[in-house]
């Protein structure tokens, strides 16, 4: 019955760390960082965002296009980016 008790608490607090506020914000300044270097705009910036879903999470993206017909205007995308790994996904 002890080492139920010991396991059991073992357990549980293992899942506790595994959600710290500290790893919580690693993931959210690790995915933005990600997400601004993917948009590929000068000067990027978050509009939008953190939403955390079960496994990704989403930002949207704002900065000014790179391209030299664009001319300087600026533009938005979505970036979604899977965790814990994982290649985020930009979308106009």
């Amino acid at each position: 019955m002890k080492m139920l008790l010991v396991t059991t608490s073992l357990l549980l607090s293992a899942g506790a760390q595994a959600s710290s506020a500290d790893q919580w914000k690693k993931l959210k300044a690790d995915t933005r960082a990600t997400c601004l270097a993917e948009s590929g705009f000068k000067q990027p910036k978050v509009l939008e965002g953190p939403i955390v879903f079960s496994n990704r999470v989403l930002y949207r993206i704002g900065g000014i296009w790179p391209q030299q017909h664009m001319k300087g205007k600026s533009g938005k995308v979505y970036c979604l980016h899977p965790y814990p790994d994982g290649r985020p996904e930009i979308v106009e």
